[in-house]
């Protein structure tokens, strides 16, 4: 009665071959690793700068509300390159823009403070303290924030990148109509 099965040479030519497949795919694999984790951490910037930016473009849309007779401008450009936007709205709808000093003020401001885009209620200057960060900076570097207004339109421009991968920036730019300016 004669055996089937594999010799002592076909299984060392079976073990050399895996064993060359497995060192090329072993080679392999930590580049599709970083190509993933380039990816995942490019769509996370980009979620969060748009996230940032919706954020932006609803508060300079309600720039310049008032219900009543408010005095001032709605809309501040401030900073030597424009990083700093300090608006107010009428958000109770009482006829009138709530100073500072009042717990629901009317007056907002953005800014780009150290690589980080910050945000507060209730200031009427760029230089106080105080003011919460809109991005995680463990992550997330904001390298520009630029507010420009011509006419009725104000431009928002953002970029930043993700701190993993520095040589991937990303900029987001909008247009946005100011209707109560």
């Amino acid at each position: 009665m004669r055996q089937a099965g594999f010799t002592l040479l076909e299984m060392l030519i079976a073990l050399a071959i895996s064993g060359v497949l497995m060192i090329g795919v072993a080679r392999f694999l930590p580049l599709l690793q970083v190509a993933n984790l380039r990816t995942l951490m490019a769509l996370q910037l980009h979620e969060e700068l748009r996230l940032m930016m919706g954020t932006l473009e609803k508060a300079v849309r309600r720039a310049g509300y008032c219900s009543g007779e408010c005095a001032g401008a709605g809309l501040t450009i401030g900073g030597s390159r424009g990083e700093c936007l300090l608006l107010r709205w009428d958000e109770n709808s009482n006829g009138k823009w709530d100073r500072v000093e009042n717990e629901h003020s009317d007056f907002y401001g953005f800014r780009l403070r150290e690589g980080n885009l910050e945000a507060q209620r209730g200031v009427d200057s760029c230089k106080e303290g105080g003011w919460e960060k809109l991005n995680d900076p463990a992550t997330v570097m904001i390298t520009e924030f630029n507010v420009v207004k011509t006419d009725g339109q104000v431009r928002l421009r953002l970029s930043g990148y993700a701190r993993a991968f520095p040589q991937q920036p990303l900029t987001l730019e909008s247009w946005v109509t100011a209707m109560n300016l």
